[in-house]
């Protein structure tokens, strides 16, 4: 399934959109070994995305970094 990048920050962040129109959030996390965490966004998360724009991507990839236990378990 092909993907189109949205927006991209460095070492934080990668915000794509699939062939079916899903926002799918990819964050980088990790100390000593680095890994990513991807999923999509759900219709709250698509929401703050359109209102806030990168602000609101910023303020998600914290959280999924503080608590990635709550994101791996998302498509």
């Amino acid at each position: 399934m092909a993907r189109t990048k949205i927006v991209e920050s460095t070492w934080d962040y990668l915000l794509e959109k699939d062939d079916h129109g899903n926002l799918i959030f990819e964050v980088v996390c990790g100390t000593v070994a680095i890994y990513t965490i991807s999923f999509r966004l759900n219709e709250e998360e698509v929401k703050g995305w359109e209102t806030e724009g990168e602000r609101f991507l910023r303020h998600l990839s914290y959280q999924v970094r503080d608590y990635p236990d709550k994101f791996m378990k998302r498509e």
